[in-house]
């Protein structure tokens, strides 16, 4: 390490006490084979190899969450060499959420121990097939790469688990990972991650506990620059801009970033070059990525993080369009059943319009005003057929109400259809408070990659908001009527109902 840098103090530091560590040991180790741990990740080591008076691991969690490029990364291998050649651990699994994550660690380790003679004289085998790389010891001890799935918590079993990407964890891992740890002598779990985004709900547990304290063995350690307010009021935070943003404040880079302003031994490091380049070119919708991934500033899950900051209220217009037709129509209920929505959409030069055509309470007069939209507009009805709008379906039908039953890659390609064109500024509304509420308290549902509106997580009803989605979907898809919606007293705001 050049220059003997200080350390940077975390914004967050809470854990258990300990007896001592093999936090130095493990540290000397990394050293004599030229990957000298940084301050920062010698107080990582510290905090998780500290052990009690029985030899015990204090934490039987510990999460490390810091803006990208810093120390996570080589903290967990410092970490994983600690466990094979200090402590002996038998087993060992690193995990990620990608596969081209986890092999990427794969390939550093096996550098890192090929390179010194003496750990390399120490392994038995190293296997590199793909999904199955893992570097064995002559004396037992194993360490496994592993990407993981949506069920693959129990394929990650050992006595050391490292959860690198724990933005991306979702509640299956854990609830599938824990019970196969209650055997294990000494068990721990590790989580490395930047600031979490929107879906990242057992991350946002774990910051929660940790920033608090609240849970007596997970040791936590967090760098983020403060959240303060910019000179200017009404700063969107553009690059050159404004004076006074906080996101061109020197002094948050480096709460957030130890590493900026270091050169290691090896020649890395993080230059004040590189993240004014970096700040300059992400503007626009690229500056809530800096927020999280350079400030450490976290996504709630509201609005903002849905559509981006600010982008869905951009798109409330009190006039619209003469001559807009109606291309678009979709029924939703709530998932108590206890309130129904139809939206309708148009498309014109300027992007998808969208209007509240009816909001109220219960499920009987959706489908007499489903009918009457269609009959007056000829517009196919488009309902989630795996949503709580599919106790509608036989009604509907009776009717003779001609409908597009949306499967379940309906429904993902509709919202991403919506979020795309909502960042994009292509999709316009009529005010509707009920529409407004619903947006408000949407919160994501990842599914598989993809994500769609999650109703259990959401603190608003959001039929309006999924209806809206569909007949976005579908104006941007489906055929255009000969008449225009807006010019029909059925789209009159007097014949519409709100709860």
């Amino acid at each position: 390490m050049i220059g003997a840098p200080t350390l940077v103090p975390p914004a967050y530091l809470t854990g258990p006490d300990y007896h001592d560590t093999f936090g130095p040991e493990v540290a000397d180790l990394c050293e004599a084979i030229g990957f000298a741990p940084d301050p920062e990740q010698r107080l990582g080591l510290d905090m998780l190899f500290g052990f009690d008076k029985k030899g015990k691991s204090t934490a039987f969690e510990f999460a490390c969450i810091c803006c990208r490029q810093n120390m996570k990364t080589g903290l967990f291998k410092q970490a994983a060499l600690g466990w094979l050649y200090i402590t002996d651990q038998n087993l060992v699994v690193w995990s990620a959420h990608e596969f081209s994550t986890s092999q990427e660690a794969f390939r550093d380790m096996e550098i890192l121990i090929e390179g010194s003679t003496f750990l390399s004289k120490r392994v038995k085998k190293i296997n590199r097939a793909n999904g199955e790389e893992a570097i064995e010891l002559r004396t037992g001890q194993r360490l496994k790469f592993k990407a993981r799935t949506k069920h693959g918590g129990r394929g990650l079993t050992g006595d050391k688990i490292v959860l690198d990407e724990a933005f991306a964890l979702q509640p299956d891992h854990i609830g599938a990972l824990m019970p196969t740890l209650s055997v294990r002598p000494d068990p721990q779990l590790v989580y490395g991650s930047s600031a979490g985004v929107a879906h990242s709900e057992v991350l946002r547990g774990i910051r929660d506990r940790g920033r608090t304290g609240a849970s007596p063995r997970l040791a936590y350690c967090e760098w983020c620059a403060p959240r303060r307010s910019c000179a200017a009021d009404n700063c969107d935070h553009e690059p050159r801009k404004w004076d006074g943003c906080q996101l061109d404040n020197v002094e948050n880079w480096h709460a957030g970033n130890p590493l900026l302003g270091r050169v290691r031994a090896n020649g890395s490091g993080l230059t004040l070059e590189y993240v004014r380049a970096e700040r300059e070119a992400m503007g626009g919708v690229l500056i809530q990525e800096f927020m999280r991934e350079r400030m450490g500033w976290w996504d709630d899950p509201s609005t903002a993080d849905i559509f981006g900051a600010g982008k869905w209220e951009k798109g409330e217009r009190e006039n619209r369009p003469e001559g807009l037709v109606l291309s678009g129509l979709a029924v939703a209920v709530a998932m108590d059943l206890k309130s129904s929505a139809i939206v309708g959409a148009g498309v014109n030069d300027e992007g998808v319009w969208l209007r509240v055509l009816q909001h109220g309470p219960g499920t009987n007069w959706a489908v007499d005003r489903a009918k009457q939209l269609q009959e007056t507009y000829g517009v196919t009805v488009v309902i989630d057929g795996k949503g709580p709008g599919a106790v509608l379906i036989p009604t509907l039908e009776r009717e003779n109400v001609t409908l597009h039953v949306a499967t379940t890659q309906d429904v993902l390609d509709a919202f991403a259809n919506l979020r795309s064109r909502v960042t994009d500024g292509t999709v316009l509304y009529t005010p509707a408070k009920e529409l407004d509420a619903a947006v408000q308290g949407a919160a994501l549902r990842p599914v598989g990659d993809r994500f769609a509106i999650g109703r259990k997580a959401s603190t608003n009803d959001v039929s309006p908001l999924e209806a809206a989605s569909l007949a976005s979907w579908q104006a941007t898809l489906g055929p255009t009527p000969s008449r225009s919606a807006y010019e029909s007293d059925d789209y009159d705001d007097e014949d519409l109902m709100y709860v």
